[in-house]
């Protein structure tokens, strides 16, 4: 299974490679932009930053509703649509994200640690793990086992919500609790549990892969602009493939 979908991935990213410079260069441009903006003192530097965010993550949606219709390349970009599903998808991220970290919150104040969220913990790995060896065993792990079980049942049904808008563009879907856990159900939640697990491993793989050095500076950029954009590309492809096999049940 990790190597068909690292496959199908693969194959979905580069089966129109002028189309994916495109996208790459764009990528690098928003994500520079969205830098830029978060590093200016002024008052409303956040704000400007949320504009290239929104472009990207409403791309990111475009990308997990292809998946979900079967496509086979990345999607046209479709101006209107991007920025309606990327403000969307923002809210819903904002508002699952903020539920998650209230929970975090609790369990690090009750361990005695310091607010470390599961995907810190994984994509900075070696920043963050020494903090892990700082503390009492018995701490450490019942902080591992109850902050993953967090992440792992807040993403469930924050990406079947976001899978779900991008399928029926409704904003309350992706909230709509009782509706989410029937698709889940659906799906299995072990099967979502497998797929979601390879998912967070490629996202993790890619990370490290980003942190490497090599002495070959343009190259060096170039493959580090490339590993960010196949991560952004992995994390929404995996939300409209796994919705996918509920639509192909439900079929």
């Amino acid at each position: 299974m990790p190597l068909d979908i690292i496959e199908d991935i693969w194959k979905y990213t580069t089966n129109n490679k002028t189309f994916l410079l495109i996208i790459l260069v764009l990528f690098y441009l928003f994500c520079m932009f969205m830098q830029i903006f978060d590093e200016m003192r002024i008052s409303y530097a956040l704000y400007l930053s949320m504009i290239p965010y929104i472009f990207i993550a409403g791309y990111g949606m475009a990308i997990t509703k292809d998946v979900i219709d079967n496509g086979k390349r990345l999607p046209k970009i479709l101006i209107k649509d991007v920025i309606v599903l990327g403000i969307k998808s923002t809210v819903v991220f904002i508002v699952y994200l903020s539920v998650q970290g209230i929970f975090f919150s609790l369990v690090s104040y009750l361990c005695n640690f310091p607010i470390i969220d599961v995907e810190d913990l994984l994509l900075d790995f070696f920043e963050t793990a020494p903090l892990l060896f700082h503390h009492n065993l018995v701490n450490t792990l019942i902080f591992i086992v109850v902050d993953f079980a967090v992440f792992y049942f807040t993403m469930f049904f924050m990406e079947m919500g976001l899978a779900k808008l991008a399928d029926t563009g409704r904003f309350l879907d992706a909230f709509n609790l009782i509706k989410i856990k029937k698709i889940i159900d659906i799906i299995g939640w072990r099967l979502y549990a497998k797929h979601y697990t390879v998912i967070i491993f490629l996202l993790w793989v890619f990370s490290l892969l980003i942190d490497v050095e090599t002495p070959f500076f343009v190259l060096d950029y170039i493959f580090k602009v490339f590993l960010g954009l196949l991560l952004f590309i992995t994390q929404y492809w995996g939300i409209g493939a796994v919705y996918r096999i509920y639509k192909i049940k439900t079929n």
